[in-house]
């Protein structure tokens, strides 16, 4: 498990991750990073990088896994 350190700037809540975490979520300063909470919207289950900078169709995917997602919860 990783623990993260939760801190104000400004008028913004950040999340300051470890090196670790940053190694683990290849993260990059200036990236952006989605979470996804699991279905009893408790946990953070996926965590991800923004991938749409080299493949054009990785948004319109992630778009339709989200809109295919919310019909499952409705069902």
């Amino acid at each position: 498990m990783i623990a993260l350190k939760v801190e104000k700037l400004g008028d913004q809540i950040a999340v300051i991750l470890t090196e670790e975490a940053v190694d683990l979520l290849n993260a990059k300063v200036g990236g952006v990073l989605h979470l996804e909470p699991t279905h009893d919207g408790r946990v953070l289950a996926a965590v991800t990088r923004e991938v749409w900078v080299e493949d054009p169709h990785a948004r319109g995917r992630a778009f339709l896994k989200r809109y295919n997602r919310s019909f499952d919860l409705l069902s």
